[in-house]
Order: structure tokens, then sequence, then C-alpha cells
């Protein structure tokens, strides 16, 4: 019996379920098969080398390998072969709250208060992307969330004394 390379045996199994990897992934599993270490993918990309890690990590379990050198030499195989297919479903991107107070049936003066208020009380997004914050929006971010967190707790610290006070 002849011993089957690693992305011999894992192409058959790829094949048989569409893999969903991201184009960080694949950007960063494509320098790995040209043995650049995180730091430098890192470089490349303009990402960090945290990153680059995870995104590693995140497209070795995708693809059922032990390695990232794995894991990039299957997807290389994959790749050049044309078995791999990309996701053909993706998510339709979020409407921003601009977006979605325009498209009420407000009069204008009320959507642009309801726009103005949705401003304030937004959250940054999540998900490790990058973004073009200033200091100063990180800062109002996290006072806006401290804020609303902090109001959230007391309304459950009221609603169970009263209800504490209801049953004595």
């Amino acid at each position: 019996m002849s011993k089957k390379s690693f992305v011999e045996e894992n192409i058959s199994m790829s094949a048989q379920s569409p893999l969903h990897l991201t184009e960080g992934q694949k950007a960063c599993l494509r320098l790995v098969v040209q043995h650049q270490t995180s730091k430098e993918i890192a470089r490349t990309l303009g990402i960090s080398p945290f990153t680059v890690d995870q995104r590693l990590d995140a497209a070795r379990r995708k693809l059922n390998a032990t390695s990232r050198k794995d894991a990039a030499k299957l997807f290389a195989a994959l790749d050049q072969s044309g078995i791999y297919q990309p996701f053909v479903y993706e998510t339709p991107m979020l409407e921003s709250a601009d977006d979605a107070v325009s498209q009420s049936t407000l009069p204008d003066g009320w959507r642009r208060r309801l726009a103005k208020i949705i401003s304030f009380i937004s959250v940054p997004p999540i998900g490790g992307e990058r973004h073009e914050l200033s200091s100063r929006e990180i800062l109002v971010f996290a006072l806006n969330l401290s804020f609303f967190s902090t109001l959230v707790m007391a309304f459950v610290v009221v609603v169970l004394t009263g209800t504490l006070r209801l049953f004595q």
C-alpha cells in the first residue's frame, strides 16, 4: 500500500465539502506557500501579525490541516486544480443607519433628528476588521457603550427591586 501525501489525501475530502475561505485567509495562505513568516505577511497585507495568525488558524481548521504549511499546500493544490469554488451566496451588506432612516416614511426634519440620535448611540464594528476611526471617535464609542450599559444595569436593578417589594 503506497503512502499518499497529505494534500492527496485531503483533496478528495475537500472537493466533496465546499470550503468557505475568506479573501484574507486566501491571501495569507498564498504567502505562506512562498515561505513568508507572519510578520512578513503582515507587512505585505498591511495588517497585524496577530490577525495573520488568526486568519491562518481559521483556514487551517476549515481545511482540516494539522499545520499552517499543510493548509497552504492543500489550498495551493485546490487553487491550481480548480477544485475549490468560492462561496456563491454571500450575506448582503448590512445597511447603515442613514440608509435605514432615509427609507422610512418620516418627514425630513424627523429623519434628520433620528439619524443624529442613531449616530450618537452607534457601536463600533465587531469582528476585528480595520477601521478608520480617530482616537476621539473611539473614545466616544467607548463612552456610549459604558453609558448605555450603566443605564441597562440601573433599569434591571430597579425592576428587580420593585419585584422584591411587590412580594414582601
